[in-house]
């Protein structure tokens, strides 16, 4: 935890007063040690010595003053510096929390403007171009409510894709998947094994059916990420772009049907 440079610096000049009064406390401590001890003061010297041990008492009082002073700033500061860190804190998590959908626990589209503006500075840096997948779950036509089934996709999106991908719902049934340093080749793998896993969820759960379509553009250094967006958003929603979720929902069928026979024939 960072301390506050106003804390540093205030708790430095009072360390620094604290112990200029120690050393003048301690010397006139010695100075008073010295009067009473040595026996061979000047005899001129006793009434100006007298006045010591009054003084030495009120520089004490003086002092213990001084510390409970100093002690009671100091615990006033640590107060408001810790509640300035938990509002900076409290701000932090207010804003992390309004870049979620609370329904997938997935970036919403309000993290767009920060996600792109992030993608482009590594794209220029780097020079390896990023990938854009966009997703539709297509609705269950078996079931009146379909927002289950988007949120069930949206937990196989992110345990099929990898940590340092961005996953975020960009309208109530598309998701957007932004692949760093990925071309459209490595894109491919991670949407063949999306497949496979779409298929075992469809396999796993006979009484609904997830079915997703999909575009894919590449987006090269100095591409214009909204752009690229509008581009697949418009393929995607002239059904240009490949039914994915159709072929899946086609093997599923085949494979139930081919079950189904074999127990009929058993």
């Amino acid at each position: 935890m960072n301390i506050p440079e106003s804390e540093l610096s205030v708790g430095g000049q009072n360390d620094e007063e604290t112990h200029g009064i120690r050393l003048l406390l301690l010397a006139v401590v010695l100075v008073g040690a010295v009067s009473v001890l040595v026996p061979s003061i000047p005899k001129q010297w006793k009434v100006e010595i007298d006045f010591l041990p009054p003084l030495l008492i009120g520089l004490v009082a003086l002092v213990l003053l001084f510390n409970l002073r100093l002690a009671a700033q100091r615990k006033s500061l640590r107060k408001v510096s810790n509640a300035l860190i938990a509002a900076t804190s409290y701000i932090d998590r207010l804003e992390h929390f309004s870049f979620l959908d609370p329904e997938t626990q997935l970036f919403n589209r309000r993290y767009l403007d920060q996600l792109f503006s992030q993608q482009s500075s590594s794209l220029n840096r780097s020079g390896h171009p990023a990938t854009f997948v966009l997703i539709a779950v297509r609705p269950d036509e078996r079931k009146a409510e379909n927002e289950s089934i988007i949120i069930k996709a949206a937990f196989v999106l992110r345990s099929n894709f990898r940590g340092s991908d961005y996953i975020v719902r960009c309208s109530l049934n598309q998701f957007l998947v932004v692949l760093p340093d990925t071309d459209e080749s490595q894109a491919q793998i991670a949407l063949n094994r999306l497949a496979e896993k779409v298929e075992y969820w469809n396999l796993e759960n006979e009484s609904s059916e997830m079915a997703l379509r999909y575009e894919r553009t590449v987006c090269p250094p100095g591409a214009n990420l909204w752009e690229k967006l509008r581009e697949v958003e418009l393929k995607l929603e002239t059904g240009l772009a490949p039914v994915a979720g159709e072929f899946m929902s086609r093997r599923v069928s085949d494979r139930r049907n081919r079950s189904a026979s074999a127990s009929t024939a058993n």
